[in-house]
């Protein structure tokens, strides 16, 4: 037997699996990946059971059956799920020198935004320790983002329940990362210009100067971020598979973005300030 599809371009592990999975829905519960071999249908060979982790679109498939019809309707549930599945063709392999010249050109992007970051806020500010302080706050927010899709891996078999699954590095993430790091600059530059407003003509930075900015956002801040986060729990909860790893990079960053403004960026702007006004002192 054969199976061709245009969606069907699997590894032959993945494969045995979904063969599996299948009989089970038949209620074949006999049927293991051992029942079925797999060939590649367009090089040939000899059908084996593992070993093979390439894709191809065209699988010759051997199976030991227990009926007489058990083996094509197994296939036809196969076929079925595949024909419902959402397909979007993605290339998840690279070859080593592209990977390496994209990591080149990744990392050299994102030096230079940095220092764009710090240079736009430290023209801005009039001093470079804002710059930083929401760099930092960046960094931060990315790592914390970065860390709750790595630790889904574990999650996922206990928090399905508000769907959370074994989130992966995708495009949409990474385009949630970028989008995460615009919102979060945005609220730690609204709070900056606060503090500036507080501080005045004042050369040094206190606590309580800070204390009072935040005070005087603070409802901002709560209003703005509550807005964008019942969006994207619709979003998460709505959305659909296809941007269910965006979404919930976007919920998290937009309570990491937020907390990071206040808790993060402000105390080590006001280190940073106080630390240029020691040599003076």
């Amino acid at each position: 037997m054969s199976l061709k599809d245009s969606t069907l371009k699997k590894k032959a592990a993945s494969l045995r699996g979904d063969f599996e999975d299948a009989a089970k829905k038949l209620s074949l519960d006999n049927y293991t990946t051992d029942n079925i071999k797999l060939r590649d249908g367009v090089a040939g060979g000899n059908f084996i059971t593992e070993g093979v982790e390439y894709e191809t679109d065209v699988w010759e498939v051997e199976i030991t059956t227990q009926g007489a019809d058990h083996g094509e309707r197994i296939l036809e549930q196969m076929i079925s799920t595949y024909n419902q599945e959402v397909f979007l063709p993605q290339a998840k392999e690279v070859g080593e020198r592209f990977a390496q010249k994209a990591w080149l050109r990744a990392f050299a992007a994102m030096f230079a935004s940095l220092v764009g970051i710090v240079a736009y806020i430290w023209i801005r500010f009039q001093r470079v320790s804002f710059g930083l302080a929401a760099v930092v706050a960046l960094i931060h927010d990315v790592l914390v983002v970065l860390g709750a899709i790595a630790i889904s891996f574990w999650l996922a078999p206990f928090l399905g329940i508000i769907l959370v699954e074994n989130f992966k590095i995708s495009l949409a993430v990474i385009a949630a990362l970028l989008t995460i790091i615009g919102y979060s600059l945005n609220d730690t530059i609204v709070v900056f210009d606060r503090i500036r407003e507080v501080r005045g003509k004042n050369p040094k930075l206190s606590g309580d100067m800070v204390n009072r900015s935040l005070n005087q956002t603070l409802s901002r801040t709560i209003l703005t971020s509550l807005t964008t986060f019942i969006v994207v729990i619709i979003l998460y909860g709505a959305g659909g598979d296809a941007i269910h790893g965006f979404a919930f990079a976007l919920v998290v960053g937009v309570i990491v973005g937020t907390y990071s403004s206040i808790f993060v960026a402000s105390p080590v702007l006001l280190m940073l300030m106080k630390s240029e006004a020691t040599p003076e002192s």
